[in-house]
């Protein structure tokens, strides 16, 4: 049962890490990428508080 919760955990991230970084619609260029990533790899992390807080309730 652990290891299925952790493999859901583990999936969860990598979605949202690939939506946030290539669907959101956010234009890259050579700077940005400093910072939109490690905040997309943030926002992976704890990605049940994104989705469930952040991203449905605005």
């Amino acid at each position: 049962m652990e290891r299925l919760l952790v493999s859901i955990y583990i999936l969860g991230d990598l979605g949202t890490f690939v939506y946030l970084t290539l669907f959101d619609g956010y234009i890259y260029n050579a700077w940005n990428w400093v910072i939109a990533v490690p905040v997309n790899i943030f926002l992976s992390l704890i990605w049940p508080a994104y989705w469930g807080v952040l991203h449905w309730v605005t």
